[in-house]
């Protein structure tokens, strides 16, 4: 039986959860309350019943789901895929189970299907977990040994735990030399009244008389008693055969078919010795083929062999260029260093071109630019001057949205002002009655001007009019300067006092004349026309404080028009020194962008990050010029090796050979030199070689012809002629094998004891006669017995009025009480011994016939896991003892191993137990993380141990391991999603795992 498939509708924190294709090997990993044991918990759930809340189970009801119970799919042998569905009903849930035929049942169905296993059993043999490993650890001494011979033979310790009770129950009522326990005081108590009695009947003769006969009387009963009780027990053995007889006709029809087998002739663990000697014998077989292989390739080689005339005859030649090999290596050496030192200037160069975005041609041009400390300064000087620019435009974009946000004040002033003033034609008006007052009282300004400047005049014309003394007294003074110059012949100040004489006389005569009389009479007259009009003038009505305050307002409004014109003048001022310094700007980066194609640049590079470029630019151009000087080096290098290579050329030519003209080259002629020189060496080596390589052909072919007798002594231990007929007695042993085991544990369920009896009997209705005589009997009995008692009544009622007198009835009495109370005692006591010999009886026989067969396979088992460590299990004698046998023949009680081990060893038992119980209950085996004490080694072989137990059923394994997946590549693994929130649902938490 298999679960091939599980859906949950509602099961503890797992709702509407859907897991599909588990595996036959199926790990399943979940991190720590991600729903492993709830999920654990589902499968025996559905298998066996939900817990009944006065149980000690958990239920595993949903907190956040209506829906409870969920159905497995099983895959089985017999009736194909079955669906089973538990939810929610009486207290272990309504069960359906629908076959694949269509056909359903229910709770009888499902224990058909399980073949009669119970969840004790279940849990006992086919599932364990870390708690139940951890056991092991609790106990010390024999507890251990009864403990694994328990896990070894039903799977849980619950018989040898009820052996020790009824033990304990046993000794707390007798021991045989005890003083406390409870028959052990009363028998004391007993046999001191007796001796009491004795005494006092003593004195009653006929008493003794009576009491002899209803002494007999109570023997007879007993005995007659014993009988009946045997009589009925015998009825119960033949009713106990007959329920036994169905299954012991299926035994003989078992056993009928292995005699018709009859023992099959076939070596122990055949069919894989086979495959092992098949194997052997093909790989012997592929190495005596490439044995001889080599060999004819010696041969070969061998044969190839002969000296070359040519290396003879040109000797010198080649000694000469061996000779000038080492200098050549060095100019290798040395072009290795500088290509090396080159490749490293070269990723330089590539990286620094990265970073600058230069391609391959623009790197070329690079030693070419002009990268000199002019040009820096140069570079440094426009980008500083772009800062500078930057700055003053920033600045200035800050005084532009100043000045916008005053003129919008100013706006809203002149808005203001303009709702408060006069239409223009209205202050036309009043301007122009203004202006008439205004041009009378000009007119009269006018007239006191041209007064006050006729006055002025006249006053200067009166001085005009007196005649000119000075100029007259020049005039002869110049003259007599000149009639004496003359005199003394000075004729050079002749001339010149001639001419200031001349000069003075023409003043004084000049200024006789008045030239102010005329402007004298034309102001007069000019002031008449102004007196006459100013005479004439009419003046009209005006309110001056109207035009006042409205020529001021006009005036504000003019001062914030003006302040208005100022702003837009200072913002076109701005705009246009804004316009210059981006013009400037613009002009700088294009400075700048010539600059920057002048260094090979592209746009993406920002001034600020133009120097540091600069800087990148000077050291790829250093790089460049360096990677050229070494490329000069390696030109004259080359032409070095060339010439040597010329020469290795023609002594190639010369040899007929086409070597490589290089190290290969000198190598392979520093080769064809030493060859000819080691060709003999060689020669017999390879011959040495063939004849190794003939004791290996002989030996490999002793080999395979070992193997193929062996082959021949497994088809003679079977009775086989070919393969085909060995593998065919193979199977036919598997099946004998088989039904060897079903009779084994049918052997199990019969006793030694009813086997004997079941084989007297012919028929089942002989079964039925017997009891019949025996009931009949029994009537008989119980016949004689009543007139025994009535006998034994009538004596007891002659010794009751016998004994009343006194103190003897009193003692009698108390007798008679006590040992009531010693008989229940002692009843209670054999009921323990009984139930305590039935269950060591059942013990013992578990352990003669289950437990060795157990043991033989848990020995491979444990083989497998500890890697070979421990090699064998044996049980002791009376004391029943686990011992544990390592590969150095040491015996280890239980006790005494490490806990991975013991736990090892528990495990294989369990697995041994679950093989031995066959087809009978194919559970698919369940286990929750039990292999965290072993190391990497053990878990390892633990892998592989599961992976074989899953050949014959179902494993799954549940861990929150992950490094132990890695254990389980090829197998796929699912994984149950961590959830922190209030439940898991969907398919979408199952994904799968390759480790």
């Amino acid at each position: 039986m298999k679960i091939r498939e599980v859906h949950i509708y509602g099961f503890g924190r797992l709702v509407d959860f859907h897991m599909e294709n588990l595996s036959d090997l199926q790990v399943i990993y979940g991190e720590n309350e991600a729903g492993k044991s709830t999920f654990m918990a589902f499968i025996e759930a559905v298998l066996f019943g939900f817990p009944s809340r006065q149980q000690n189970g958990q239920r595993y009801e949903p907190k956040f789901s209506a829906v409870y119970g969920g159905r497995l799919v099983l895959e089985t042998e017999k009736d194909g895929n079955i669906t089973v569905e538990r939810i929610k009903g009486r207290a272990a849930g309504e069960v359906s189970v629908t076959f694949a035929n269509g056909r359903t049942g229910g709770e009888e169905a499902l224990a058909h299907v399980l073949n009669g296993m119970n969840r004790q059993m279940f849990q006992s043999i086919y599932s364990f977990n870390l708690q139940s490993l951890q056991e092991i650890r609790k106990l010390t001494g024999d507890d251990i040994s009864r403990y694994l011979f328990a896990a070894g033979t039903i799977g849980t310790d619950a018989l040898l735990s009820a052996e020790r009770e009824l033990e304990k129950e046993m000794e707390a009522r007798f021991k045989p030399n005890g003083r406390k326990p409870v028959l052990n005081v009363q028998l004391r108590k007993l046999q001191a009244m007796e001796k009491e009695l004795n005494r006092l009947k003593a004195e009653n003769g006929r008493y003794g008389e009576w009491k002899a006969r209803l002494a007999a009387l109570e023997a007879a009963q007993a005995e007659a008693e014993a009988e009946l009780e045997a009589l009925r027990g015998t009825v119960q053995q033949y009713e106990h055969l007959t329920s036994l007889w169905p299954l012991y006709a299926e035994r003989k029809h078992v056993k009928l078919q292995l005699s018709e087998i009859g023992p099959v002739r076939f070596p122990a663990d055949g069919i894989r010795r086979l495959d092992g000697l098949m194997s052997e014998w093909r790989a012997s077989s592929g190495r005596l083929s490439a044995v001889k292989k080599q060999k004819q390739v010696l041969v070969e080689k061998m044969e190839g062999e002969q000296p070359d005339p040519l290396f003879v005859r040109h000797e010198g030649e080649i000694k000469k260029l061996l000779d000038d090999w080492p200098q050549y290596r060095g100019w290798q050496a040395e072009t290795e260093r500088l290509q090396s030192e080159c490749e490293i200037l070269d990723s330089q160069i590539s990286e620094l071109a990265g970073m600058l975005h230069l391609t391959a041609s623009q790197v070329e041009k690079v030693p070419q630019l002009d990268l000199s400390i002019a040009a820096k300064e140069r570079l440094s000087t426009l980008v500083r001057a772009y800062d500078r620019h930057r700055t003053r435009s920033d600045a200035l974009q800050a005084q532009l949205e100043d000045l916008r946000a005053r003129m919008n004040a100013v706006e809203q002033e002149c808005a203001l002002l303009e709702k408060e003033l006069v239409s223009e034609e209205a202050f036309r008006d009043l301007s122009a009655k203004r202006q008439e007052k205004e041009k009378k009282s000009l007119l009269e300004a006018d007239i006191r001007r041209g007064k006050q400047q006729l006055s002025r005049l006249k006053k200067m014309a009166d001085e005009a009019r007196k005649p000119p003394f000075l100029f007259f007294g020049l005039a002869l003074l110049f003259l007599m300067a000149g009639v004496w110059s003359f005199l003394t012949g000075q004729y050079l100040f002749l001339g010149v006092f001639v001419l200031g004489a001349i000069v003075s006389g023409y003043h004084a005569f000049k200024g006789n004349r008045n030239p102010l009389e005329q402007e004298i009479r034309a102001l007069e007259q000019e002031l008449g026309e102004k007196e006459k009009e100013l005479r004439n003038w009419k003046e009209g009505d005006t309110d001056w404080h109207e035009y006042e305050r409205q020529k001021q307002l006009r005036e504000n409004w003019k001062q914030l028009i003006l302040k208005l014109e100022e702003g837009e003048q200072n913002g076109r001022q701005m705009q246009n020194r804004k316009q210059r310094l981006e013009a400037e700007e613009r002009q700088l980066l294009a400075e700048i962008s010539r600059f920057r194609q002048t260094l090979q640049l592209g746009d993406g590079f920002r001034p600020r990050q133009l120097p540091d470029a600069f800087q990148l630019l000077t050291e790829l151009s250093g790089k460049m010029r360096e990677r050229t000087r070494i490329e000069k080096k390696l030109a004259q290098l080359a032409d070095s090796r060339s010439a040597f290579e010329e020469r290795m050329e023609k002594l190639w030519s010369r040899l007929h050979v086409n070597w490589p003209l290089r190290q290969e080259g000198i190598l392979l002629l520093q080769q064809a030199c030493a060859e000819q020189q080691e060709r003999k060496i060689r020669r017999q080596e390879w011959e040495k070689k063939c004849a190794e390589l003939e004791e290996q052909v002989q030996l490999l072919e002793s080999e395979a012809e070992a193997t193929d007798n062996e082959i021949k002594k497994l088809f003679a231990l079977a009775g086989a002629v070919n393969e085909e007929d060995f593998r065919k007695a193979g199977s036919l042993f598997q099946q004998y094998e088989k039904l060897s085991g079903q009779l084994e544990i049918m052997d199990l369920r019969i006793s030694r004891e009813d086997l004997e009896r079941l084989e007297t009997v012919k028929d089942v209705s002989m079964l039925e006669q017997e009891k019949q005589k025996l009931e009949e009997k029994i009537v008989e009995k119980a016949n004689a017995l009543r007139s025994m008692r009535k006998e034994s009544t009538e004596i007891r009622f002659e010794l009751d009025r016998l004994e009343k007198g006194g103190t003897f009835t009193e003692k009698l009495h108390e007798y008679y009480s006590a040992l009531s109370e010693f008989r229940e005692e002692a009843f209670e006591w054999a009921r323990y011994a009984t139930a305590k010999r039935l269950l060591s009886g059942m013990m013992k026989r578990l352990r003669e016939t289950r437990f060795p067969q157990v043991l033989h396979k848990a020995e491979a088992y444990l083989q497998c896991l500890t890697n070979g460590s421990y090699v064998s299990l044996h049980m002791g004698g009376e004391d029943s003892r686990f011992y544990v046998k390592r590969r150095d023949d040491v015996l280890f009680a239980a006790n005494e191993l490490s806990q991975a081990t013991a736990e090892q060893l528990y495990i294989a038992l369990r697995f041994s137990l679950a093989e031995a119980l066959g087809e009978e209950f194919p559970s698919p085996v369940v286990i929750d993380d039990g292999f965290v004490n072993f190391d990497i080694y053990r878990t390892e072989k633990m892998a592989r141990l599961l992976d074989q137990v899953s050949e014959s059923r179902q494993v799954l394994l549940f861990t929150c391991q992950q490094p132990m997946l890695r254990f389980f590549k090829g197998h796929g693994v699912k994984t149950l999603g961590a959830v922190h929130d209030q439940g898991m649902a969907g398919s979408g938490n199952i994904s799968r795992i390759q480790p």
